[in-house]
C-alpha cells in the first residue's frame, strides 16, 4: 500500500500497520481481549497489591499495562470504523508499540532482583548491566514513536528510508531486552547449583519478609492477644516489618548483623529451598521466551519488504499479529499476577 506521491520501495510497507487493515475481525478480538485484560490487571494486579496495603512498583506497571492495551484494542476498534482518519491511526499505532515496552522493563527488573537474592554478594555488575539496559528504553522507545508519527505524517521517500533503519535497530535491540532475562535467570540457576549445597540448600530469610494475606489472621490475632495483656508493640519490629532493616540489630534467623540494604531474599514467611527457587525462574522465564518471541515477530515485520506477486509470510498476517502480540502478551502479564510480586519479591522498596 504506497501513499500518495512515493514510490514503491523499503520504505512504502510503513503505511500498513501491523496485522494489517483493522477489520470486523478486530472489533471481534478486541471485544474479546479487552475484558481479558481487565480482568487480569483488576484482579492480579490491582487487587493484590491494594490487598498488601502498599504500592508496589511493579504491580502497578503491570496494571498501567494492562490499561493500556485496553486503551490500545479499544482505539483499534474506534480505527475499524473510521480507517481513513490519520490522527486516529497515528495513536492507536504509538499504544500498540510503546505499551510492551513496561513489560520487558518488569521482567527485566526481576531478573535482576532475582540474581540479587540468591547471589548478593556478586549482584553489582548485574545490575550495572541491567540497569544500562533500562535507561536505554527511553530514547529507543522515543526513536519507536517518531518513526510511527512520521510514517503517517510525511510522503518523503528519503526520510520514510531513514525512519525504517531507525526502526529496524529499535526492533533489534528490543529483541535483546526481552531476551535478557533468560540468560540471567539460567546465570542464578548455575552458579547456585554449582555452591555448596546446590539448589537443595535454603536461603535465609530476610528479616521482616511477610505475606500480608497469608498472615492477615495471625497478626491480628498476636496484636489482640497484646492489647489484652496490656503490651504495646515494639516500634523496632514494626518497622522491621515493614521492611525496613534496623543497623546494629541481629538476625533471628541468620544470627548475622542486620544492616540496610539489599536483604539475602524476599520471597514471602518461609526459607527459600529448591522449590521457591525453581518457581521464580519460571515466573521470569516463561514470559521472556513469550517476549522474546512476539518482538521477534515485531522484528520480523520491521524489516519485511513486500513485493509484488509475494506471498504474505506467516509473520505479517492477522493471525500473528493477534496470537504472537496480544496473545502472548496476556499469559506473561498473567504469569505475573499469579507469581504474586509483591510476596515473591517483597522486600523491594516502595515508591
Amino acid at each position: 500500500m504506497s501513499a500518495p506521491g512515493t514510490t514503491p520501495g523499503p520504505a512504502a510497507h510503513m503505511m500498513v500497520p501491523p496485522g494489517g487493515i483493522p477489520n470486523n475481525t478486530d472489533l471481534i478480538l478486541s471485544a474479546v481481549f479487552i475484558p481479558l485484560f481487565l480482568g487480569i490487571g483488576l484482579y492480579f494486579h490491582f487487587r493484590i497489591f491494594h490487598a498488601y496495603g502498599k504500592k508496589f512498583i511493579w504491580s502497578i506497571l503491570c496494571f498501567g499495562f494492562c490499561m493500556a492495551r485496553i486503551a490500545a484494542l479499544s482505539l483499534r476498534i474506534a480505527v475499524v470504523k473510521h480507517v481513513t482518519d490519520k490522527t486516529l491511526n497515528i495513536i492507536a499505532q504509538v499504544f500498540i508499540a510503546a505499551g510492551v515496552v513496561l513489560l520487558f522493563f518488569v521482567n527485566l527488573q526481576m531478573s535482576r532482583r532475582f540474581f540479587g537474592q540468591i547471589h548478593p554478594h556478586h549482584a553489582s555488575w548485574v545490575r550495572i548491566f541491567v540497569n544500562f539496559f533500562a535507561v536505554l528504553i527511553i530514547p529507543v522507545l522515543a526513536m519507536v514513536i517518531t518513526t510511527v508519527v512520521q510514517s503517517f505524517l510525511t510522503t518523503d521517500a528519503h526520510i520514510l528510508s531513514i525512519d525504517r533503519k531507525v526502526r529496524l535497530v529499535a526492533s533489534v535491540f528490543l529483541v535483546i531486552l526481552a531476551f535478557l532475562p533468560i540468560p540471567i535467570v539460567l546465570l542464578v540457576l548455575i552458579l547456585k547449583a554449582l555452591a555448596p549445597g546446590g539448589l537443595d540448600k535454603p536461603e535465609p530469610l530476610a528479616e521482616g519478609d511477610a505475606d500480608p494475606e497469608a498472615d492477615a489472621d495471625a497478626r491480628l490475632e498476636k496484636e489482640r492477644i497484646l492489647h489484652a495483656n496490656g503490651t504495646k508493640p515494639n516500634p523496632e519490629a514494626k518497622e522491621t516489618a515493614k521492611g525496613g532493616h534496623m543497623s546494629g540489630k541481629v538476625s533471628k534467623v541468620t544470627n548475622q548483623p542486620l544492616a540496610r540494604g539489599e536483604p539475602k531474599t524476599g520471597f514471602g514467611p518461609t526459607p527459600v529451598g529448591k522449590k521457591e527457587i525453581l518457581e521464580t525462574a519460571l515466573f521470569i522465564i516463561i514470559p521472556g521466551v513469550l517476549l522474546t518471541f512476539e518482538q521477534g515477530v515485531r522484528c520480523a515485520q520491521a524489516f519485511h519488504v513486500p513485493k509484488f506477486g509475494e506471498k504474505t509470510p506467516w509473520y505479517m498476517t492477522k493471525a500473528a499479529f493477534w496470537v504472537c502480540i496480544f496473545g502472548f502478551e496476556i499469559i506473561s502479564v498473567f504469569v505475573f499476577g499469579i507469581a504474586v510480586l509483591p510476596r515473591r519479591f517483597s522486600h523491594l522498596r516502595i515508591v
